[in-house]
């Protein structure tokens, strides 16, 4: 006889198990939610500001936050901890008085045959950081989810608490922006 197999958990269920057992007073179970959720929330965050090391102090003082609400969480922790760790990226920016978005740069060897290729494509993208970085934060949140993260407009609206179409707007919006900003640099 073979024993029944519990249905698997939804994320969501996964989760409240998980915050259930640290308001129950198991502090270190907060680390199972905090695995779970780095990667995503911070590639976000990077996508906002521009800077790896600015993003993990985001995203640490953002799980640290949401420890110390944790009782306060209602629907998906996912969602709620996304508006945390958004919100602190919204506040980085209004505080941050920088010129450009720097992006590090992948180690991976280039697919340009000269430097003068090379030299092309990284003018080329200093452009397109400072064109992101003068975007408003509502415009540039939505145009970093969109093309960055390949976020859905479905799942972006759940995350930002918002409608697809006021999403669809910024993003189209956040495409026009860019577009004159780069027209206006071209040669």
């Amino acid at each position: 006889m073979t024993a029944a197999v519990p249905p698997t958990e939804l994320p969501e269920d996964a989760d409240q198990a998980i915050i259930d057992r640290v308001l129950a007073g198991d502090q270190q179970a907060f680390s199972l939610l905090i695995v779970r959720y780095s990667d995503p929330l911070y590639r976000h965050a990077v996508g906002m500001t521009g800077s790896p090391d600015d993003a993990a102090d985001i995203l640490q003082n953002s799980f640290i936050k949401a420890f110390h609400h944790l009782g306060e969480v209602r629907g998906r922790f996912d969602a709620w901890v996304f508006r945390i760790v958004a919100n602190g990226c919204k506040d980085w920016l209004k505080n941050i008085r920088r010129t450009h978005l720097s992006y590090e740069e992948d180690d991976q060897p280039s697919g340009y045959e000269t430097p003068e290729e090379e030299l092309d494509r990284g003018e080329l993208r200093g452009h397109l950081d400072r064109a992101l970085a003068s975007l408003p934060a509502s415009l540039r949140e939505a145009f970093v989810m969109k093309h960055v993260e390949g976020r859905s407009y479905e799942e972006m609206a759940e995350l930002l608490n918002t409608s697809v179409g006021a999403l669809k707007m910024r993003v189209h919006r956040a495409r026009e922006a860019l577009q004159k900003l780069l027209e206006e640099r071209a040669p």
